[in-house]
């Protein structure tokens, strides 16, 4: 029997496994980095003055550098679809890593952080020590060198006649050490959960100033403070601390420290910065030109629910059912580009998204496209739309799996709307290999009308299976946390929530959505659906695929695992996906 359990092997191993390598190669750096300077003679004279702060303030710069090559890494979106990709033929959990990109995007944002405020810290006490106590001033009683060269400090001795205010900010290090501390702090603050969906383009014009952040990286280290010793060789004899405590009127001293070489140490940082931006630089050559020519609008339709789909077309557009795009309309903001699930199917001959109008931005391009004209709008009259992508999410392996279960809590079902577009496509084509055998669905409403716009399509997907003989395909739950109305409980009541479908004597559906899945008031009881597939599908893998709140994404996260674990080696081994865009 395995020590670990079986759901924790599938779901997070492969995911703790790279996050733990990366965490470990910072701790790695950092020790390094700290013995580096708190051992090596090339620093000997300095640590008289800074002690160990010295090691603490370049301790953590090492994985400063480290993690500035991978922060821009996660959000190349091209790339990762790029290797999305070309990981068909490795096992699923290495695509699973890829779509915790965002995750692993704040990880490193947070130990830039960590290590950021430690180097600031570090780097406030050696500039006051260093005013204090370099020449003419005196070390602080219990240090008992008196003689220790000026050469071996930064300012070429000069520090002394400073205070701590004036080192801070009149070299390079302080300017620009200040300037990147204060974009990232920008930068993190404006990342919130609240700034980011309530003030999109606060956030997003911040993030621009990672332009600012990596130009002042990049020459932090321009004025070369930091003085390295390059005569230890020549006191060997006599012992590095030979010139700090020996007087300077002694023989040893006139002898062995009067031609010490002390060389500035070199800038590092543009090594790492280069190795970032090259890879970064690749992804927006690649989004230019990918999004250089701006889509046709073939039709534009208004959904209930305050919802609009725009169709389109762009020569040699190609993406995969479940992926989505970043849109840019330059006539509502020309520098903003928000990502949309696309809603079409690969089988189609056109792409198409949902926009439902809530902010600023989708009312700008909702009044564009002429939703609150009364008249016809010409096709020369819509405004240009620019579409970046397509890119890979994890529904694209919902067709990989002989059993899936999506689960979409409110807009969160628009994800699987191209899914069940294709899944639609696919039955109807003889012999497309289809792996998917059983479909489950959930979808958790909190209105009555968020069922309006997607209602549709379902109930052809429900007649294509009854009329190809397979209506057991899917199994479906539709939820309602709220929003019924008396009239309406009282008529499902007179019902029993069924009526009469349209188009059929014998078949009843449900009265609120008219689909044959019935609608269930109140939320899901999560064990029982999993325990019911579980025990439909022993030794089978089951994809989960969610879309929706965090809250709720935890919550079926660790069912996955449970249920994994209760079935053994013999039951359903269940692997959690959530969207993350």
């Amino acid at each position: 029997m395995s020590l670990l359990p079986s759901g924790w092997i599938i779901n997070e191993f492969p995911k703790w496994l790279v996050f733990g390598t990366w965490f470990l190669l910072n701790i790695v750096l950092f020790i390094y980095q700290f013995n580096l300077f708190q051992t090596s003679n090339t620093q000997f004279y300095m640590r008289f003055y800074l002690k160990e702060a010295l090691a603490f303030a370049r301790g953590p710069a090492l994985p400063i550098n480290f993690n500035v090559i991978l922060i821009l890494l996660p959000v190349c979106r091209n790339i990762i679809s790029v290797i999305r990709g070309c990981t068909r033929v490795v096992p699923r959990s290495i695509r699973r890593v890829l779509d915790k990109n965002l995750t692993f995007h704040k990880a490193i944002a947070w130990m830039l952080v960590v290590s950021s405020t430690m180097h600031v810290v570090a780097h406030y006490y050696n500039y006051e020590r260093l005013a204090r106590y370099s020449p003419p001033n005196s070390l602080p009683p219990g240090d008992q060198a008196t003689s220790i060269p000026t050469q071996a400090l930064p300012f070429n001795g000069s520090v002394g006649q400073l205070n701590p205010i004036h080192a801070c900010f009149i070299t390079y290090a302080g300017v620009t050490g200040h300037i990147i501390t204060l974009v990232l702090f920008l930068m993190i603050t404006s990342s919130v959960t609240y700034i980011r969906r309530s003030f999109f383009e606060v956030f997003w014009y911040t993030h621009q100033l990672f332009i600012v952040f990596l130009v002042g990286l990049g020459i932090h280290q321009y004025g070369r403070l930091l003085p390295v010793f390059r005569s230890a060789s020549q006191l060997q004899d006599v012992g590095l601390g030979v010139c700090a405590y020996a007087p300077t009127s002694s023989e040893n001293y006139t002898r062995f420290c009067t031609n010490l070489n002390f060389a500035p140490a070199g800038p590092t940082s543009w090594m790492f910065l280069l190795c970032g931006l090259l890879i970064y630089g690749l992804e927006r050559i690649l989004r230019v030109v990918r999004g250089f020519y701006s889509v046709v609008i073939i039709k534009v339709v208004q959904h209930p629910s305050n919802t609009i789909e725009i169709q389109m077309r762009r020569k040699g557009f190609h993406a995969e059912a479940g992926q989505y795009v970043f849109v840019n309309c330059p006539s509502v903001a020309w520098f903003e580009w928000h990502p949309f699930t696309l809603t079409s199917a690969p089988e189609e001959d056109y792409f198409s998204v949902h926009i439902r109008i809530l902010g600023d931005w989708t009312r700008g391009i909702a009044d564009k496209l002429g939703m609150n004209r009364n008249d016809f709008q010409q096709s020369w009259e819509l405004p240009s739309i620019y579409i970046d992508g397509p890119f890979g999410t994890a529904s694209e392996d919902a067709f990989e799996h002989p059993v899936a279960l999506l689960v979409g809590a409110g807009i969160g079902v628009t994800p699987f709307a191209s899914v069940l577009k294709s899944l639609y496509y696919r039955i109807t084509e003889e012999g497309s290999g289809l792996v998917l055998k059983k479909l489950y669905f959930v979808w958790i409403c909190p209105e009555t009308y968020a069922f309006e716009w997607f209602a549709n399509l379902f109930q052809e997907l429900e007649q294509q299976l009854i009329d190809k003989g397979i209506d057991d395909f899917l199994t479906s739950w539709i939820y309602l946390t709220r929003g019924w109305k008396d009239n309406q409980a009282f008529y499902l009541m007179l019902n029993e929530g069924r009526v009469t479908a349209e188009h059929a004597t014998d078949d009843m559906v449900d009265a609120i959505t008219g689909l044959r899945a019935e609608t269930t008031f109140g939320r899901p009881e999560w064990e029982k659906i999993f325990e019911k597939v579980a025990l439909a599908h022993p030794n089978t893998d089951v994809g989960v695929f969610f879309c929706g709140p965090s809250v709720l994404s935890h919550n079926l996260h660790k069912q996955c695992n449970a249920f994994t674990k209760k079935g053994g080696s013999a039951g359903a081994r269940f692997y959690y996906n959530k969207e993350n865009f």
